[in-house]
């Protein structure tokens, strides 16, 4: 339960206008042997580490208990670190009330991590923007009309120390839980980082002075004090210069100080946007994603391609710290009143997207990032802003209902290269003068070459990386690439290599190469994905190398010299000059290579290239071992780069360190599990013979399904009861209309107004109308009657309703009129006329960059009755929840009576058997359900459900009393498949969903649709998109025959011989 803030307060917000950056810098000379870093990387207890990140909102995920869940599924794609905003007004529905329980329980999270060995770059804001009520900002603080984030209006700062303490109020909550998790306080920490602030300009374009030194300078301090002792940055909109630490001798003096810098320099990167997605202005953008154009590669590489150039031109710092993207984009958000769901944003930008801007990020030397988002998950409740409804899928690697789509398949062996290859991939710089071009004419398929950098002290070959990326306009898929080379005679060379790469994707290509068995890869224009080891014994004192590629018959491997090559893939070798070239025919297998003289070599290991088809290749998993979390768990490790062990053939694989054991989640399609272990293990079953790969290294177990088949039983919605609002019965309080709804704190979901006139009328009117400016979306009702509803809300800046920047016409722009005269008592009757006007508020702006809409107005703005009789007057009235008494300020509908539990009726078929009554008001309608997977059952399948919803009416929706989501059917909203997450959902007892219901035009039973199933969707592609289209109002013929997206689970024990 949210309690009072014990933590004494000091106040600290009038600083010295001379502390400089010094003064807050990190400490290298106390924790450097514990975290460091040069211009190209981090250093963690000495070693070099490149942070493989992933963003995680663990607010936007209500059931505490898939938080590990999820976790697990960033390790097995092969991050070692996520990045986590913290949600202050998540934390504090009331000032200096502070909540950390339950599904806010950050303690909880990051030692969670630390289990899991996730690194944390933590994010408290305290301003976070990420398409949240407020920008993560608490309702309370807004309500009292502070400058918030220093701003005075839109697009001008003016400093205010008293928003400052409130900011100060939340560091002294939030930063000690995230101190007692840092690197730098305990051996086994997890935090590497602390955000400042989100998005802030110093200056916008370099030439207008926005932000303010203090603010950030007083949050440093105020970090510093709070016992923060990692590394301090924040993230820049765009690579734009701002907050970059200089020098003592740089610092500019007085109050105008504008070079207040941070510990890195980080800066986000969003390059690729979908066509009808979030700008100023969105007056003609094409709803219809039928109609989009693909989007066009000069978007990715006119936001990428300079990033180096750009951000060390900068100078100072930023030249000597790694390049940092603390937001790489991962997809892309969507909002109300458009036509386009998630599926179509995921389809938009492709299975290969996120791959594509990785790479092109590493082809700059970016060796800090994190995938924004990565997991999206749900704004349950009302916790979006004016940009975001209830779905926050962001068509993200992993979708909201938990499935790993292809994008996070593409992804992941990206990872897994620059992770087995970290020893050599970690320190680069581009090479002026490419060794590597493509002989094809036309051709636009290299990016850039990068090379090792080899320390003075060290011996080793300058290995290159060239950064395939094929942006041809002809869209061809195979290419020559002519690769220039010192041979051991020290003649330089060209031969010619053939390459296959689609349109639209991209890989690393490995060269200048020696492996651990001594041959010289000269270059690879088979994309490898993954390395490992096999240790040396008293036969083989120098090991094998093991490579794994896809099965390509086009891509050729250059080697140095002569070489022998045999195994079941149908290697072919030619030779070109005095290099020998080599290719395979095709289909999956092993190759096995080593020198002509190989008898010469120490240790006459082998190079292993194991071939996968490309279902193998899209569960390829590789578990690493962080020398941090070894040491700090007192795990022997040897290579800190290669992976323990690699399998292959399941969807999901987890390595559980403590239990040693393997998990896995398979679909009805996977039937075995291949594990390549470079030692021999202790397993807790018999492999089977494996005709493909049939090598000492490689254990293969076959899967079975168990107690589910693949079919999924759809729940029965039973229990059907309903009741109405009887408005007569809230809580009303007195108001004349000039408070916005904030100021009432009745700002989640809905407020409800009343108004009521006598009967006396004006004798020189005609008729009587209502003039009402609200935001966003109102019902009128008069004496039981409904009269007539609408939207104001824009996409466009200065609209009425505007979702982004100030709203400055609200008091005369954005009126509806409506006439009452047929719904008015007779003249003279007795009874007062009762206006009832229900307000949905969309959320509150999100004060994100230069804007200050946070405090736009909510509720009623404005409501005028015409003709009233002489000395008749309207006398308003307000109800709804004050969000400061809720545990959770984000958890509820706004009307009173949303738990009460007196006045229900039951009715058979419920909703499905009545259809929608405007002029019901409000009704309500609950029905019970039994998950289809029993209780017994839920550890070993996996079966996640959504409620489906069609007809044009509107509802929000409690799953077991917690808000989920709301649905406008008219097309307010495009989301018609609610997830019903797993954690709140009961396997041995009914659960029960509780629907609030209205409508602005009568709906019959049969246009209304409300459904339990599973996700149906396409396992084949693996997007995780629907097969069925979701704005259809019926269902297709064939809709039951669809298989709901299953998983089993197995744990597997296996340990390694170290």
């Amino acid at each position: 339960m949210a309690s009072k803030s014990k933590k004494k307060f000091r106040n600290t917000t009038n600083i010295n206008i001379t502390n400089n950056t010094n003064e807050y810098a990190y400490d290298r000379s106390r924790f450097g042997h514990i975290l460091n870093w040069d211009k190209y990387c981090l250093y963690i207890n000495g070693h070099p580490t490149l942070i493989v990140s992933g963003e995680f909102h663990y607010w936007r995920i209500p059931d505490r208990t898939r938080w590990s869940k999820i976790l697990r599924k960033y390790r097995a794609s092969g991050l070692n670190c996520v990045r986590i905003y913290f949600h202050w007004g998540f934390h504090s529905p009331d000032d200096r009330v502070y909540n950390f329980e339950g599904n806010k329980d950050v303690e909880y999270l990051l030692t969670l991590c630390e289990q899991l060995n996730l690194f944390v770059l933590a994010a408290p804001g305290p301003y976070i923007c990420a398409e949240t009520q407020a920008g993560g900002f608490p309702f309370w603080l807004v309500a009292k009309k502070t400058r918030l984030r220093n701003m005075w209006f839109t697009g001008f700062k003016k400093y205010d120390a008293v928003f400052c303490e409130y900011e100060q109020q939340w560091f002294q909550n939030i930063l000690p839980i995230i101190a007692r998790h840092q690197i730098t306080f305990k051996s086994n920490g997890c935090v590497i980082g602390v955000q400042i602030e989100n998005e802030l300009f110093e200056k916008i374009k370099g030439i207008y002075s926005f932000g303010l030194p203090d603010e950030m300078r007083f949050l440093c301090k105020v970090a510093r004090e709070e016992g923060i002792t990692v590394p301090l940055f924040t993230n820049d909109p765009y690579e734009n210069g701002s907050w970059i630490a200089r020098t003592e001798s740089n610092l500019k003096k007085g109050f105008f100080n504008n070079s207040f810098g941070l510990d890195l320099y980080g800066f986000d990167k969003y390059v690729v946007f979908v066509p009808a997605s979030a700008t100023p202005w969105n007056l003609n953008a094409e709803q219809d994603p039928k109609k989009w154009a693909p989007w066009e590669p000069k978007e990715l590489t006119n936001g990428v391609d300079k990033l180096e150039e750009t951000v060390r031109g900068f100078g100072h710092d930023a030249a000597k710290s790694p390049l940092f993207i603390p937001e790489l984009q991962g997809g892309w958000f969507s909002s109300y009143q458009l036509n386009y769901t998630f599926d179509d944003i995921y389809n938009y930008y492709g299975d290969h997207y996120t791959k594509l801007l990785y790479e092109s990020a590493l082809a700059q030397g970016v060796t800090i990032s994190s995938i924004y988002m990565f997991y999206g998950g749900t704004n349950w409740g009302t916790i979006g802003d004016t940009d975001a409804y209830t779905s926050y899928d962001y068509s993200a690697c992993i979708r909201e209902y938990g499935y790993m789509s292809s994008r996070l398949r593409h992804l992941r062996l990206s990872n897994f290269f620059v992770r087995s290859f970290s020893d050599v991939f970690t320190k680069t710089e581009r090479v002026s003068k490419p060794t590597v071009s493509s002989l094809t004419d036309n051709a636009d398929v290299i990016n850039l070459q990068r090379k090792t950098i080899v320390d003075e002290e060290a011996c080793g070959s300058q290995v290159l990386f060239t950064f395939m990326r094929n942006f041809s306009k002809d869209k061809r898929t195979q290419f020559q690439i002519g690769v220039e080379y010192t041979d051991f005679s020290r003649e330089t060379i060209q031969i010619r290599l053939q390459c296959f790469l689609p349109y639209k994707t991209s890989f690393i290509a490995l060269g200048n190469y020696i492996t651990i068995t001594g041959l010289r890869l000269i270059m690879s224009t088979l994309p490898i994905y993954l390395r490992t080891f096999i240790p040396g014994n008293e036969e083989k004192s120098g090991g094998d190398e093991i490579w794994i590629v896809p099965v390509n018959n086009t891509g050729e491997l250059a080697f140095e010299g002569s070489i022998i090559v045999e195994g079941n893939i149908g290697p072919s070798v030619r030779n070109d000059k005095s290099a020998c070239v080599v290719s395979f025919n095709g289909r999956p297998g092993y190759a096995k290579i080593q020198k002509a003289n190989g008898n010469d070599i120490e240790g006459n290991g082998f190079l292993y290239v194991l071939a996968l088809e490309n279902d193998s290749i899209g569960t390829l998993h590789a578990i690493f071992d962080e020398p941090h979390w070894a040491q700090s768990f007192e795990r022997p490790h040897s290579h800190v780069h290669a992976p323990l062990f690699i399998t292959w053939g399941t969807q999901y694989v987890f390595y559980d360190y403590q239990t040693k054991k393997i998990e896995i989640e398979f679909g009805e399609d996977e039937d075995e599990i291949t594990i390549l272990s470079p030692t021999k293990p202790n397993y807790s079953f018999q492999p089977e013979e494996n005709s493909i790969y049939p090598l000492p290294f490689i254990y293969t177990k076959k899967l079975k399904p168990n107690h589910y088949q693949g079919t999924l039983i759809h729940p029965l919605l039973e229990g059907w009861c309903t009741r109405l609002t009887d408005f007569s019965d809230l809580e009303w309080q007195a108001t004349d209309l000039s408070k916005s709804a904030l100021e009432h704190f009745y700002i989640s979901g809905h407020i409800i107004y009343r108004g009521q006139f006598a009967a006396k009328y004006s004798t020189n009117s005609g008729a009587m109308h209502i003039i009402i400016n609200m935001r966003h979306r109102c019902s009128v009702f008069l004496n039981g009657h409904f009269v007539g509803g609408h939207t104001t809300y824009s996409k466009n800046l200065f609209f009425p309703g505007a979702k982004l920047g100030p709203d400055p016409f609200n008091s005369s722009l954005g009126s509806k009129k409506y006439k009452l005269t047929e719904f008015t008592h007779p003249a003279g009757h007795t009874e007062p006329n009762e206006l009832i006007i229900v307000v949905e508020n969309w959320g509150l702006c999100r004060q994100s960059v230069v804007f200050n809409d946070a405090p736009n107005p909510r509720g009623i703005l404005s409501a005028r009755v015409t003709g009233l009789g002489r000395g008749n007057k309207v006398n308003w009235a307000v109800a709804g929840v004050d969000v400061r008494r809720l545990n959770t300020p984000f958890n509820t509908t706004g009307f009173p009576d949303e738990h009460k539990k007196t006045g229900w009726a039951d009715y058979d078929g419920g909703i499905l058997n009545y259809g929608v009554n405007p002029s019901d008001g409000i009704r309500w309608w609950s029905f019970r359900f039994r998950h289809p997977i029993e209780e017994t059952h839920k550890n070993i399948v996996s079966a996640p459900l959504r409620l489906v919803l069609e007809g044009s009416f509107s509802a929000y929706v409690l799953l077991n009393e917690t808000l989920i989501g709301y649905y406008h059917g008219n097309g307010d909203t495009p989301q018609h498949n609610f997830y019903l997450m797993d954690g709140l959902l009961n396997h041995s007892e009914d659960n029960k969903i509780v629907l609030m219901v209205y409508s602005w035009e009568d709906i019959s039973k049969d246009q209304v649709k409300v459904d339990i199933r599973g996700w149906e969707v396409d396992d084949f592609h693996k997007t995780g998109n629907l097969v069925k289209l979701q704005d259809t109002r019926y269902y297709d013929h064939d809709y039951k025959e669809l298989k709901s997206w299953l998983v089993w689970r197995e744990d597997i024990s296996f340990s390694q011989t170290l």
